[in-house]
């Protein structure tokens, strides 16, 4: 209890005290007077009320309540880039693939649509899988003749595959290059939870999935069933696990072979030459008479040393070894 609060109480106690007092020396004289009693009674209950009120709204001042506390940071600004219906599809969730492109899934008409960005009003949607009039059902092969039921969830891989989840097929479906495909549940229309095989497998009528690239992996988020459940992709869908060789590796050898070329080149071809002809010309100033008679010598010698070098490939033929070799990778 604080000091204020303990000031409070005492001038009550205080009040009281001398009220109670009035009216035990007022009451022989006025025993046949009961209204003023009553009112008296009433005056007391109101300033015990307004002493207890003013002192339980200091307290309650004095600890704000601090959960609620927001910070706003600027600098951001919110836009409407597509309202409603403008792109020709209602999406409900939204992947961006590697190229920037954006696919959605449209929960209303049972399609996946790819949009291009920009987003603005005049962007259009383009089928992907499914029916634009809607149709539902669970049927794959060619992305045009493929049906869905309410599909809420979309992901792809390193490849280029869109996975879907197919949420009241109860089923994972796969949009590749050879059409769609049910790659886990479906079999039965019964909600369940069962791991195994992807014909056996079950999952609830609330799931969703996201790709997972350094386990190669989809990862189904399975909020029906309150699990979270991994589907093992083909190694080749994820180049991340194809090659350990990074495109950092290839520019880091490729430099340093140019560097080590042009090193080479500097110190055996250039090099060798100059030195050569500084050492003929010394010697032709230092003897001028024996000039006719030791020149054909030091051509011969250097004529010999030159055939018995191994010869450099040329820049350009570097340049294409280089571009194989990184081709190769």
């Amino acid at each position: 209890m604080g000091g204020s609060q303990i000031i409070t109480f005492s001038w009550t106690l205080y009040t009281l005290w001398i009220l109670f007092f009035t009216l035990l020396h007022s009451f022989p004289f006025q025993a046949h007077a009961a209204p003023p009693a009553g009112s008296l009674i009433k005056h007391m209950s109101s300033i015990l009320k307004w002493t207890t009120g003013s002192s339980s709204s200091k307290t309650s001042s004095s600890h704000p309540d601090t959960a609620n506390v927001v910070q706003f940071e600027n600098g951001y600004l919110v836009e409407t880039v597509v309202e409603g219906n403008e792109i020709g599809a209602l999406p409900y969730k939204i992947c961006v693939s590697d190229d920037g492109e954006l696919y959605a899934v449209d929960e209303v008409n049972n399609n996946i649509i790819k949009i291009t960005p920009p987003l603005s009003h005049y962007s259009r949607g383009r089928l992907v899988a499914g029916s634009f009039q809607g149709k539902t059902g669970h049927a794959d092969g060619k992305p045009s003749e493929a049906r869905f039921n309410h599909p809420r969830g979309v992901t792809m891989d390193d490849k280029g595959n869109v996975y879907v989840a197919d949420t009241l097929n109860l089923a994972i479906r796969k949009i590749g290059d050879s059409g769609v495909t049910t790659i886990a549940g479906g079999k039965s229309n019964v909600a369940g939870f069962r791991d195994g095989p992807s014909e056996d497998a079950k999952f609830s009528n609330d799931f969703d999935l996201v790709y997972v690239r350094p386990t190669c992996s989809l990862l189904v988020i399975d909020r029906g069933n309150a699990a979270l459940r991994q589907i093992a992709l083909a190694e080749e869908d994820c180049e991340y696990h194809s090659s350990s060789i990074s495109s950092t590796d290839i520019l880091l050898v490729i430099g340093a072979v140019v560097i080590g070329y042009a090193t080479c080149l500097l110190q055996q071809g250039f090099g060798h030459s100059f030195a050569s002809k500084t050492s003929e010309s010394n010697f032709e100033e230092e003897q001028p008479g024996k000039e006719k008679l030791c020149r054909p010598v030091l051509e011969t010698t250097t004529t010999t040393t030159t055939k018995e070098e191994p010869g450099w490939p040329s820049f350009g033929q570097l340049l294409i070894d280089l571009c194989k070799l990184a081709s190769s990778f």
